[in-house]
């Protein structure tokens, strides 16, 4: 799915599928499949070739502002049901590993802010950076959204500023902080208490079933830290 997103981008620049995806002997139709995954280390070679074929310094900034509710599959589909911005920060935490499988995602809330540690076991760059900051672009643009509201936070993370990324930082809303020690996005807590325009709770729960089917399927966890913690936020009484 983000391989897919990553061709719609480069589009712009009129770059076509194959002119991408030949070297690699991949084809859209192949990774428009659901059960199609892709290594990480693959990834990174087609990410390495789309900076190659662009000239763009970083891609993250143009996968962010195109990545729809829709990129994650049932995934976004239960946050777009949820009832409020927690209860959609929950179901994104929960079930992050059915589309990331190295990443993890802790809320916490302490008034007046809240924020949520973003915690990533990839070490294969440039595709950690670039993942990292596009995927959270595009979870501020989604989440404006769905709460039809502005939000202004500030943004940890834990790797260089890409070249030329301060072209882009005047059109986002919120602030980003470069070499810091964890990848944390803190926001008013305010926000997260704001019901969803979307919410759904018969949609919500057919999506939650789906994900809970395919959080199953992907077998059991070989971290354990990330087993605990998925069982700590899944639980009705949280901690």
């Amino acid at each position: 799915a983000y391989l897919i997103l990553l061709l719609d981008v480069l589009s712009r620049w009129g770059i076509g599928e194959q002119a991408l995806l030949n070297p690699f002997e991949l084809h859209r139709v192949q990774l428009a499949d659901p059960n199609c995954r892709i290594p990480a280390h693959q990834f990174n070679d087609v990410l390495q070739r789309a900076h190659l074929l662009t000239g763009e310094d970083s891609l993250a900034y143009h996968l962010g502002t195109q990545m729809r509710i829709s990129t994650h599959g049932f995934i976004g589909f239960a946050i777009m049901t949820s009832s409020t911005a927690t209860e959609a920060i929950v179901l994104a935490s929960r079930f992050i590993g059915i589309r990331l499988p190295y990443c993890q995602m802790v809320s916490r809330y302490h008034p007046p802010t809240a924020d949520i540690q973003l915690i990533c076991d990839l070490s294969i760059e440039l595709l950690r950076s670039e993942l990292l900051l596009s995927l959270l672009i595009g979870i501020l643009q989604i989440g404006e959204a769905l709460i039809q509201q502005s939000i202004k936070a500030k943004i940890s993370l834990d790797f260089d500023e890409p070249v030329n990324f301060h072209k882009f930082t005047k059109l986002i809303n919120s602030q980003f902080l470069f070499n810091q020690p964890i990848v944390n996005p803190e926001f008013d807590s305010k926000l997260a208490k704001v019901a969803l325009l979307t919410a759904d709770p018969v949609a919500s729960q057919l999506a939650l079933t789906q994900c809970e089917a395919e959080l199953s399927a992907l077998g059991r966890r070989d971290r354990l830290a990330a087993r605990v913690r998925e069982i700590l936020i899944s639980h009705k009484q949280r901690y």
